[in-house]
């Protein structure tokens, strides 16, 4: 998650209409786009399985009433004599086995006795019909559901489940709320009632043609996407290795919309009105963030006046359907890191009075876990069937491997939270250890609400990881904007998160500042960031060695916000006598944050590293990495690092040089396609700086994926300025991928169809809707990522798109050293560095 400040966008004049069109033929391997309506059968009596009714036409035929449903009044009965006569229903998945009926008049089916309608935008579980197979007594899982967090067991169970695919020609429909069964009564009408087992409650789908659409967006794509691998075992695809898709509830019900919902879109991205207020006015994080007060247009689906948007940061930008379009564009790799901030859910949480709100970092991480997995159960009912779907959560490299091979996206669960395991810190005024001696034990030391001590309790780092690994996480971000037990966060903001941090590590004094955050209920002894001035260019390390320089020209830590006047007038109060503390005084240098890396935050990397957690180094304070990077060349195989949506506090070329040679990634956050190039290009020459002396056959294959960071309180790639239009063109829609300029020129795409993609729109059944433009409107949404893939290739060359694509098979590779490095320590333990690479931060 990153604060972007407002941009000035240059906006294209070309005006492009908007076309959309449904997929052609599949490819040999990969997910076939879900079929939208029904054909006639040629054989009713054919059996079929529960999840093949999705997204199509069916009418219903009675056993016991030898008749078709048709409507009677605001209910049903099963009278009909023929199909012509029948109520149509368009079947919408919720989930696997799981279905709407949606009639002709754009009503639901809804359990009752008797049956009865509702509408879409007034639906209930009542609407909700769970269909299995006459005789079916197969014992399916429990389903996971949406922000609810799942236990390891309920994951395991439903992630090894071989799921028959029983296939009958009658089925029973079960309501989702009460259980009870649709039947036909004596007069042929349809009710609910208690199952009873009788032909009554037996009904036969046949597809016909002629049903209402169901409200759904469009990815607005035609022809389907690739699957396999290249001539020499090489996955190809994207990777978007930080991006928030479960982002839904984080913050205190500041997000507003959600990735998916069982209703459909029209729940999914409804007006924001509910979180926001009438006029945006209570949307407090989005103002703070975006420095816009004034509220803004609350209307969404389908018209979508003023949000999404690359600048709209509470607000959903990952529609499944968005994401789908990404992936048909060749993204193959994400990492969906749980997110969540206790402070800023304070925040909201004082704005709305609404003291219910769970504020637990960890309690929502777990909670989104399970809306991942829901997720997952979601696209693939949409696919017809478990696993059918392009959306798949991988646990290993293996499963990922063999994920994206078959042309599916393989997703990995990742974390980044501030106050990772709820190890929250308190400080002390009074205490007298630096970071590199705290015991965390308080009295008049600093503490922490977590421990080392391996007994089992909740509140142990160990009890904590081995919750998240049951969960599915794979991927760690240790720390996040600010400063917690490990050590100390990356400066990159030198205001609002200063003053985040201050309440987050023991509260801001009440009446000393004006507090957004409410009152504190701890004793309030929170500190701003102490510091030292970050090393510059041309100049000496903390080493004492020349300093290496910034990786992509970015500067370590930030030019902090004095509350008051600037030194000389204020003092610098922070431990050791270095700027910060419980004053807000800095010199007019960027400062990098003094917290290194603490005894329990050595503790804890070396538990991330013996578990097997892919080890994201964003957001520790600069000489934390390289602390970090101690401990991991100390290991027999080095342990890989990653870096995936940019520097975060600076990271050192010198840093950047060991992370590749040990095997990593490092990926930026995305900008546009010149952008990405630019930065493609930077790596690459530290790339090669870093394998001088390694032979060739030896080299860790170079791939460069990125970082949306989409719904992480970041604002989007803007749209290219006028300069970068006039010199490679505008993006003209429709365009095709995969093949064409560029790709013509690499081998690996030699026998890969092409994908057409049609500017992004979308439309309600009755043709109300928008258009967006990626060079008039920059990335609104996930699914314009295809356009960042357009621009590159108007912009760059063949070997800039072989890195582009390259990217997939280099983070699995990174992953597999990972799960290697990991076995080694498990097998003989984990080595110490020569030197204990807990040290102190300068003093003035």
């Amino acid at each position: 998650m990153r604060l972007i400040t407002h941009l000035t966008l240059l906006l294209a004049s070309t005006a492009m209409l908007h076309a959309c069109g449904n997929s052609d033929g599949p490819s040999p391997a990969a997910p076939t786009t879900p079929p939208v309506t029904g054909v006639p059968d040629s054989n009713p009596l054919a059996p079929r399985s529960r999840y093949s009714l999705n997204n199509q036409c069916f009418v219903l035929f009675s056993n016991a009433a030898s008749g078709y449903v048709t409507a009677a009044g605001d209910g049903y009965e099963a009278t009909a004599a023929s199909v012509a006569d029948a109520e149509p229903f368009f079947l919408k998945p919720t989930a696997l086995g799981n279905y709407l009926l949606y009639n002709s008049n754009r009503q639901l089916l809804t359990a009752g006795s008797p049956a009865s309608n509702s509408a879409l935008d007034a639906a209930s579980d009542a609407a909700v019909f769970v269909v299995t197979g006459v005789g079916d007594d197969t014992n399916y899982p429990a389903m996971p559901a949406f922000d609810v967090e799942p236990t390891p067991q309920l994951v395991a169970d439903y992630r090894g489940f071989t799921d028959p695919n029983v296939q009958t020609v009658f089925f029973n429909l079960a309501a989702a709320d009460t259980g009870n069964i649709l039947a036909t009564d004596e007069n042929s009408a349809l009710i609910t009632r208690a199952a009873s087992g009788t032909p009554a409650e037996q009904f036969r789908f046949e597809a016909v043609t002629g049903c209402e659409d169901f409200p759904e967006a469009s990815d607005n794509t035609v022809g389907e996407t690739f699957a396999g691998t290249t001539d020499d075992g090489r996955v190809l695809g994207m990777a978007d290795a930080h991006v928030h898709i479960s982002a839904t509830t984080f913050l205190g019900k500041t997000q507003w919309g959600s990735p998916f919902h069982k209703f459909g879109v029209t729940h999914a991205l409804d007006d924001c009105v509910e979180y926001h207020g009438e006029q945006g006015e209570q949307d407090t994080v989005g103002a703070l963030f975006s420095n816009d007060m004034d509220g803004h247009d609350v209307t969404g689906w389908p018209t979508f006046p003023e949000w999404p948007g690359r600048d709209m940061l509470t607000h959903e930008a990952i529609y499944w359907k968005w994401l789908e379009r990404s992936w048909k564009a060749g993204l193959r790799v994400v990492v969906n890191d749980l997110v969540d901030n206790e402070t800023l859910c304070e925040l909201q949480r004082n704005v709305r009075s609404d003291p219910t709100l769970d504020c637990d970092p960890m309690n929502n991480a777990g909670n989104q876990a399970g809306s991942m997995y829901a997720m997952q159960d979601y696209i693939d009912a949409q696919y017809g069937g478990r696993g059918e779907g392009w959306f798949q959560i991988v646990h290993d490299a293996a499963e990922a491997r063999s994920v994206v091979e078959t042309g599916k996206m393989a997703v990995i669960l990742g974390i980044e939270i501030s106050n990772l395991l709820n190890c929250q810190l308190n400080y002390n005024p009074l205490r007298q250890q630096e970071p590199f001696e705290e015991t965390g034990t308080g009295a008049n030391e600093n503490s922490y609400t977590c421990t080392m001590a391996e007994d089992g309790s909740e509140n142990s780092i160990l009890f904590q990881l081995e919750r998240l690994w049951g969960l599915g996480v794979r991927q760690i971000i240790s720390i996040h904007e600010f400063d917690n037990a490990f050590g100390g966060n990356g400066i990159f903001d030198g205001t609002v998160l200063n003053l985040g941090n201050r309440e987050n590590s023991g509260g801001i004094p009440s009446g000393t500042l004006d507090n957004p955050f409410g009152g504190s209920a701890e004793t309030p002894t929170g500190e701003f960031w102490t510091t030292y001035t970050c090393p510059e260019e041309g100049g000496m390390g903390t080493d004492g060695e020349p300093f290496s320089g910034y990786l992509w020209g970015d500067s370590g830590g930030a030019v902090m916000t004095n509350v008051g006047p600037p030194p000389p007038a204020c003092q610098f109060l922070g431990q050791g006598g270095r700027p910060g503390g419980s004053t807000a005084c800095y010199p007019e240098q960027p400062q990098c944050n003094a917290r290194w890396m603490t005894p329990i935050g050595e503790y804890f990397y070396e538990k991330i590293m013996e578990m097997g957690f892919i080890f994201d180094f964003d957001h520790m304070e600069m000489e934390m990495k390289t602390q970090a990077l101690e401990m991991a060349e100390a290991q027999t195989i080095p342990y890989p690092f990653v870096s995936t949506h940019g520097t975060f506090g600076g990271t050192s070329n010198d840093q950047a040089m060991r992370t590749l040679r040990n095997g990593g990634a490092l990926y930026p956050s995305l900008g546009n396609g010149p952008d990405h190039i630019r930065l493609m290009d930077e790596t690459l020459g530290i790339y090669n700086m870093a394998m001088a002396d390694v032979p060739e056959e030896q080299r860790p294959l170079f791939g460069f994926g990125f970082g949306t960071d989409t719904n992480g309180l970041s604002a989007q790639s803007p749209a290219r300025n006028a300069d970068e239009i006039a010199e490679a063109g505008p993006i003209v829609y429709p365009y095709t991928l995969f093949e064409g300029a560029v790709f013509d020129e690499l081998d690996d795409f030699d026998n890969i169809s092409g994908v057409t993609f049609n500017q992004p729109a979308t439309q309600d059944p009755d043709g109300n809707g928008r258009t967006w433009h990626l060079d008039m409107d920059g990335s609104a949404h996930h699914g314009m990522l295809s356009g960042m893939v357009q621009e590159m290739r108007l912009h760059g060359d063949a070997e800039h798109m072989r890195h582009l694509f390259n990217a997939a098979e280099a983070y699995l590779q990174t992953w597999e050293r990972t799960e290697n490095s990991a076995a080694e320590i498990q097998a003989n333990g984990f080595i110490q560095p020569a030197e204990s690479p807990l040290r102190a931060a300068p003093t003035p």
